[in-house]
């Protein structure tokens, strides 16, 4: 009953044209939902691990770009160390060898009017990418020029750094000092080229005189403030006071008028101003050249500039074992208000 239906039906779908043409399509539809059937869960499982291997593979790649950017961070901070020990080696010396040091330290002792006794370079310590070089420095001179050459000579681009120091008056020599020092002066292990850095580097500013002497007798005031730091050549006499048989020379320097009267600080080179009269200033000044002290007389006359230096037929040729100061300093010109 059952097969001759279906060969009815079949019958019919062979005589109508209709069923004829969809049947094609219908077998395959049926075909394609099989084979999707059968294959959809395998799909839907690789993609779902497409899916989780393109989540590791973006972390994968946060994590490498957090460490390129560590990389190049500790590259910068590397370069920047880099450049900070080149310019620190560079310090040690300054391109500087033991020679320029020397030379150094005569023209620096030289300009404040010092006399260098000792210099001795002692056995070099090797450290670690440099080598130490301990120094033992003696120097005689004043206290002012002592303190500002300590400033000029330690604060150098070089690395020098001080140790033991020791300042003691000379036997004899009223005013003069011993100065012993230890230095420690440095080199680096090989030659370091110039840092790009030393272009933008300001210039060191003037050791600024000091005030007081502690050394000297009731903390006295030294040169290095008002007239005590004008050169003569810069003074002009403008007139005079008379206090009985005591005179006072009016003094013009930069637009002020300053009185001034003897036994005062006058001039650079240690000058004391020896009489005053009305008509011109004498001053005695004391240069020390050569190992040697000399003293010698200027005048600074009336309505002019200073006048020729005189030579001084009791003039003092002493070797640093004689003389002192020609005259302790009672203090520095006033200038004279309104």
């Amino acid at each position: 009953m059952k097969a001759a239906q279906v060969f009815a039906w079949w019958a019919v779908a062979e005589r109508s044209r209709s069923i004829r043409l969809i049947a094609p399509v219908l077998v395959a539809g049926m075909v394609f939902g099989l084979g999707c059937a059968l294959r959809l869960p395998a799909g839907l499982q690789q993609q779902a691990q497409e899916a989780a291997r393109q989540a590791t593979l973006n972390e994968q790649q946060a994590a490498s770009a957090a460490k390129l950017e560590e990389l190049q961070r500790l590259r910068a901070s590397l370069a920047f160390a880099e450049r900070r020990l080149l310019e620190a080696h560079w310090h040690l010396a300054a391109g500087e060898g033991m020679s320029e040091l020397v030379d150094r330290l005569a023209a620096s002792g030289h300009a404040h009017g010092l006399l260098v006794e000792r210099f001795d370079v002692q056995e070099v310590e090797q450290q670690a990418g440099y080598w130490k070089v301990p120094l033992q420095v003696q120097v005689v001179g004043r206290y002012m020029d002592l303190r500002q050459w300590l400033g000029d000579w330690l604060g150098q681009a070089r690395l020098l750094r001080s140790g033991d120091m020791k300042l003691a008056a000379v036997a004899g020599q009223p005013g003069l000092l011993r100065l012993q020092l230890q230095v420690d002066a440095f080199q680096a292990s090989a030659p370091v080229p110039t840092p790009e850095v030393l272009a933008l580097m300001p210039a060191k500013a003037a050791t600024p005189v000091p005030g007081v002497d502690p050394f000297a007798r009731g903390a006295i005031r030294v040169a290095g403030s008002g007239l005590g730091s004008v050169p003569l050549a810069q003074l002009e006499m403008v007139g005079s006071l008379s206090r009985g048989a005591a005179h006072e020379a009016l003094l013009m320097a930069a637009g002020r008028l300053y009185r001034v009267r003897a036994g005062e600080r006058l001039g650079r080179n240690h000058g004391v101003v020896a009489r005053v009269d009305q008509g011109q200033v004498e001053v005695r000044e004391r240069l020390f050249m050569a190992g040697v002290w000399h003293e010698r007389t200027a005048f600074i006359t009336l309505a002019k500039r200073p006048g020729k230096e005189a030579p001084n037929q009791n003039e003092e040729r002493d070797e640093m074992g004689v003389g002192g100061p020609a005259a302790d300093p009672a203090g520095v010109g006033d200038a004279v208000s309104g």
